[in-house]
């Protein structure tokens, strides 16, 4: 049963406690430090108050520049009663009722708009645009239909095993189920698959996300910047994670995206 304390609501990206909601979200992903969020988040620790503080405000900046581009796009946040309001967890999810691959907004557009400028040109943004393909890639090849896409969902340290992820993913699902859709997500940590399975998901085998110089073709004095990154940032994997219409998996009818059997998915984990 859920918690009274807490409360889901929905958050408009241009008010102004959406700010609040993104200091909610680095901070969840400082604990245990998240290197897939530093596809968007270019911090690692050694870096000054200053030079966190403009990235926090070019993260809020960014998110709320793709709610612009993205109508399908919902934030959602958790907030605590007994604390004010307080913001402790949030989500973010894309009601896609089409498939949001094809036509003019399709693949062709978002590559284009991948690139991660808020790293300096170089080896630091090449290895993170790489590393954005490879993790890209699973979603743009196995749903290419209509589909709710979990992008990003937090929960700060100290409000953890209360139910609030719990609490988001049965809101997810909902939403999944309102419109008839499958839901698909990433799952960043190993821990987090099997409290996504006890919502439908199903796992796809663990990705390794380890680009090479040689896909980006770095220029000469740039592979250090490269090698920097590779040392920051890995080892990187995820888990895609798939949810049939409904919640409704049946054996020998129901076939996932990827078209492989379920024991040979779960060897895998």
């Amino acid at each position: 049963m859920a918690n009274p304390r807490f409360e889901i609501h929905q958050v408009n990206p241009e008010s102004p406690e959406f700010a609040d909601l993104v200091a909610c979200e680095v901070t969840s992903f400082e604990k245990p430090f998240q290197s897939i969020f530093r596809f968007f988040y270019p911090i690692f620790g050694a870096e000054s108050e200053q030079e966190k503080r403009v990235a926090l405000a070019n993260l809020v900046t960014l998110q709320r520049q793709w709610a612009r581009d993205d109508p399908d796009s919902v934030w959602l946040k958790v907030i605590d009663k007994e604390e004010g309001d307080k913001i402790v967890g949030g989500l973010l999810i894309k009601v896609h009722q089409a498939n949001p691959f094809t036509g003019d907004e399709g693949i062709t557009k978002q590559k284009k708009d991948d690139s991660a400028v808020w790293y300096p040109p170089g080896g630091q943004r090449d290895y993170i645009d790489a590393a954005l393909a490879i993790f890209n890639e699973p979603r743009e090849r196995f749903m290419q239909r209509p589909h709710l896409y979990s992008y990003i969902g937090f929960v700060l340290p100290e409000y953890r095993q209360q139910g609030i992820a719990d609490m988001l993913l049965v809101e997810e699902c909902r939403r999944a189920d309102e419109h008839g859709l499958e839901a698909y997500m990433e799952a960043v940590t190993a821990m987090g698959v099997p409290i996504f399975m006890r919502h439908g998901f199903i796992p796809f085998r663990k990705v390794s996300v380890e680009p090479k110089v040689s896909e980006k073709g770095a220029r000469v004095g740039e592979n250090a910047e490269w090698e920097d990154m590779e040392r920051k940032m890995q080892p990187l994997r995820f888990w895609p994670m798939w949810r049939p219409a409904y919640g409704q998996f049946t054996p020998g009818v129901t076939v996932p995206p990827w078209g492989e059997f379920m024991d040979r998915m779960f060897s895998k984990l």
